[in-house]
């Protein structure tokens, strides 16, 4: 006589791990609790959910200054800070983020008052090259 295995996949409470469940003795009679056997598989590597930042970096140029991190989670560069025009004299400063190798470029403008914030978003990246004009 074959019987039959069930398999269900139950959550977990951490994120990124799934159980399986496996009820055990699938012949034994009606009346005895079904035993299982939980066993849990980790989905995502935990090295990649790490992200790194560099403390805070300043470029100064004369009329204005850009404060930012590069933060980095193994495949990806972000940059966030921010960008702000101090003479406010109808020149603009400008923020360039050029992303080594795949050359994917951000620009970030500060025409005076308020500070302009920065904030790339995570690009596939080794380097973020920062200017400041």
């Amino acid at each position: 006589m074959i019987s039959k295995i069930r398999m269900g996949v139950v959550g977990a409470a951490a994120l990124g791990t799934a159980a399986f469940v496996i009820p055990a003795g699938g012949a034994q009679a009606a009346s005895s609790a079904p035993q299982t056997k939980t066993v849990a598989v980790q989905a995502e590597d935990a090295a990649a959910a790490a992200v790194r930042c560099s403390g805070v970096r300043t470029i100064t140029v004369n009329g204005g200054y850009l404060k930012y991190r590069e933060c980095d989670n193994g495949p990806g560069r972000r940059v966030v800070g921010v960008l702000n025009d101090t003479k406010s004299n109808g020149r603009c400063v400008w923020a360039k983020i050029r992303f080594v190798p795949s050359g994917a470029t951000k620009t970030y403008k500060d025409c005076g008052g308020a500070t302009t914030r920065i904030d790339t978003g995570w690009k596939r990246a080794s380097d973020a090259r920062v200017t400041l004009s």
